[in-house]
């Protein structure tokens, strides 16, 4: 509390104490450390002494604050009377859940962009898309019917083998085929074909021979040297496709776009908790403050010996130090 508004307090309790007795004031005298009024009254009890310590009032929960700023930061600070300490955390809130949502849009659009580019979910048509579930499905069943990786072949044809479940399928792929296509989870899907270029290269469209009829299983090796240069004695794909890398850039660029929105996010929560410690803090300065400045303030009631006579008192306690602060 400033020095103006303790003056202004000590004058208030000096008035009411004068206006208390207006008709029995005889004297008052003042102290550097009290202010002290009698009257001559008097009396045939025997003299009291009572003190009473002023209620200190204004002061704040502090888990109230807490509460208020891990719900909206600032908000604890503004409880406790502190406008100033309240903005920076609000600026932060907002700031923090704007920038969530740009970057958290920003990279849904980018994702809705690659998943177009790539084409539907189990594509088979090279209109639609730059990846091509039968294409790769084909290169998959042409290796189940290969001695020289299976000892075993598949014995049902290209339908069926698309239909089969991943437990029979991977019993006649080799690595780097580690992954099922056929995932129902589209977002696994989408991530794997841009991920694990060894298996699924076989499927861009860039790769293999467009004039290729892919349900035909006899249709050869349609990604040799003229289109994804795979090398045929490779069980891996070993081409080259732009088309892959260009998918990979634009699935980083929204990987990288929703990872920074969940930074955004993780300093949302942070200030959550830093706010409602600098609540806690706020609230206490403020509290101790109250206390400092009021809880040495004393009123004294005494009925003793005046000029001769029993006469009421009433002392007034001012600490030096809160006036000069």
């Amino acid at each position: 509390m400033s020095f103006s508004k303790t003056v202004t307090s000590s004058i208030l309790l000096l008035a009411i104490a004068m206006l208390a007795w207006p008709a029995h004031a005889r004297e008052w005298t003042v102290s550097p450390h009290r202010a002290q009024f009698a009257s001559s009254d008097g009396f045939q009890q025997a003299p009291a002494d009572e003190t009473t310590a002023p209620v200190v009032t204004g002061k704040k929960n502090i888990g109230r604050g807490i509460m208020f700023s891990l719900i909206v930061p600032g908000t604890g600070q503004l409880y406790a009377g502190s406008w100033l300490r309240a903005i920076p955390w609000f600026a932060i809130e907002v700031a923090g859940w704007a920038m969530f949502a740009k970057y958290h849009g920003d990279g849904n659009d980018k994702t809705d962009e690659y998943e177009k580019y790539a084409g539907p979910w189990k594509n088979n048509d090279s209109d639609a898309g730059n990846f091509n579930y039968d294409a790769y499905m084909l290169r998959e069943y042409q290796i189940s019917q290969d001695l020289t990786y299976n000892t075993t072949l598949y014995d049902g044809d290209l339908s069926e083998w698309i239909e089969e479940n991943w437990d029979l399928r991977q019993n006649f792929l080799d690595p780097p085929f580690g992954h099922d296509i056929n995932t129902n989870d589209v977002q696994q899907y989408y991530e794997m074909i841009g991920k694990y270029y060894d298996q699924f290269g076989f499927g861009w469209v860039d790769t293999y021979d467009p004039a290729a009829n892919l349900q035909d299983p006899n249709v050869g090796h349609i990604w040799g040297p003229s289109f994804g240069n795979d090398d045929i004695a490779t069980i891996k794909f070993d081409g080259s496709s732009a088309l892959f890398s260009t998918y990979v850039d634009m699935r980083g660029e929204a990987n990288d776009l929703l990872e920074t929105g969940n930074v955004m996010m993780e300093i949302v929560m942070i200030n959550h908790i830093l706010s409602a410690l600098d609540a806690a803090l706020t609230v206490r300065s403020h509290n101790k403050k109250l206390q400092s400045t009021l809880g040495s303030l004393e009123l004294q009631y005494d009925i003793k010996n005046h000029n001769g006579a029993m006469a009421r008192t009433m002392t007034l306690g001012i600490p030096v130090p809160s006036l000069l602060r």
